[in-house]
């Protein structure tokens, strides 16, 4: 038995079917032959199902964010179920000014170097949950295999790994 793949063209790829199957039947009486009609190009796809929401506006995601000038030396991983916007600016988020125990800040405050910032557009998404004990499950396994020094926390569920 084999198959082959053809792009459907209407009527005609039945017709032209069935000259395929007689005319190996023909030659290669022993070998079955399946065709398999497939969609052929269309114009919607070439464009994405769904427009992607701005980064400010997702939410149910873990997160990575690291310092312009200190790099990957000043990371902080996170997770939130609000849109990144809020987990940022809102009063209690990582860069509002009023905001206590924000690791973020805290490193700016710590070096008092103009050029340390957290620059909202390279927040690189990690991955996105439903839920919220997905997003923590998430974030614990990569607080502990990948250790960011801003963290203060080791994980945000307990892991039971044998």
């Amino acid at each position: 038995s084999s198959g082959i793949n053809a792009e459907y063209g209407g009527h005609i790829s039945y017709s032209t079917k069935r000259r395929l199957k007689k005319l190996l039947t023909k030659f290669y009486p022993t070998v079955k032959l399946n065709v398999v009609f497939t969609r052929g190009f269309r114009l919607s796809n070439m464009f994405a199902y769904k427009d992607r929401l701005p980064l400010s506006c997702r939410s149910s995601v873990v997160y990575y964010t690291q310092c312009a000038k200190c790099g990957p030396s000043a990371a902080y991983v996170g997770k939130t179920k609000n849109t990144l916007h809020e987990r940022f600016y809102s009063s209690s988020g990582h860069l509002h000014p009023s905001s206590k125990n924000s690791a973020l800040l805290g490193h700016l405050d710590s070096t008092r170097d103009p050029e340390c910032e957290f620059i909202f557009r390279d927040i690189k998404i990690l991955d996105t949950a439903k839920h919220d004990y997905k997003l923590r499950y998430v974030e614990s396994i990569i607080l502990k295999y990948e250790k960011q020094n801003l963290n203060t926390q080791e994980r945000s569920i307990p892991l039971n790994v044998v």
